[in-house]
């Protein structure tokens, strides 16, 4: 067996996969609900900008879903604390897994899909907060931060005297990221004129590649009790 490099949460392919579920969600819940569930930052300022002539039922959505995304944050909290194994982040990755795969089959109640999403959205961040892509950190769902990275690091790398691999990289590392949530929600807002709710499956179906690529490499590698 080879030897296992980085944790499966710390991989390039899983930060590739995060990125672009923050790209498809966000623009999904844009399009769908008008408001945001994994990008809280923009959805703070939407509700203050529009809060003065927005209708009262948007701002409470956009209210409830900064509250319930902070309640799934802190429950993720909880959960952390007490996990006995490392399957815990796929335990944790369920509600959006399910959520997303049963939201086009039921009626479309606003209020409560954005809730819904939002909770599990803000339970997925805590799960893989503090991550890496390989040695280097990066934000999950959104991609600002990424973004200020890439630029640096491509900087480093072309005014470097000596220019190394790594450099180079942790600069690709960022860019795919960065790309992958650009991908995401491209690919999201095109098929929505298509598939309309339904689009939300694909987020559904990269969550599933998200869990099957942790937990095979969990039991592979048999990291149950040393990956928490």
């Amino acid at each position: 067996m080879n030897e296992l490099e980085y944790m499966p949460q710390n991989s390039r392919f899983e930060a590739i996969l995060l990125g672009f579920l923050g790209g498809a969600l966000d623009v999904y819940c844009q399009i769908q609900f008008d408001t945001l569930v994994a990008t809280q930052t923009g959805n703070i300022l939407f509700l203050i900008a529009d809060i003065s002539h927005s209708p009262l039922q948007q701002t409470l959505i956009r209210l409830f879903s900064v509250l319930f995304f902070s309640i799934g944050f802190m429950f993720g909290l909880h959960i952390r604390a007490n996990a006995k194994t490392a399957f815990w982040r796929v335990y944790a990755l369920l509600p959006l897994l399910i959520v997303t795969m049963i939201l086009p089959l039921l009626p479309d109640i606003r209020l409560l899909w954005v809730v819904l999403l939002a909770l599990a959205a803000g339970l997925l961040t805590l799960t893989f907060s503090g991550s890496q892509i390989e040695s280097h950190a990066y934000s999950i769902l959104m991609t600002s931060g990424n973004y200020r990275k890439m630029i640096t690091a491509w900087h480093q790398y072309f005014n470097a005297d000596e220019k190394t691999c790594a450099m180079k990289r942790q600069a690709i590392n960022y860019s795919l990221v960065v790309i992958s949530f650009v991908i995401g929600a491209i690919t999201t807002a095109i098929l929505y004129h298509f598939t309309h709710e339904k689009t939300i499956w694909i987020v559904t179906l990269n969550l599933a590649c998200i869990i099957y690529h942790y937990s095979s490499v969990v039991v592979r590698y048999r990291l149950q009790a040393c990956n928490i």
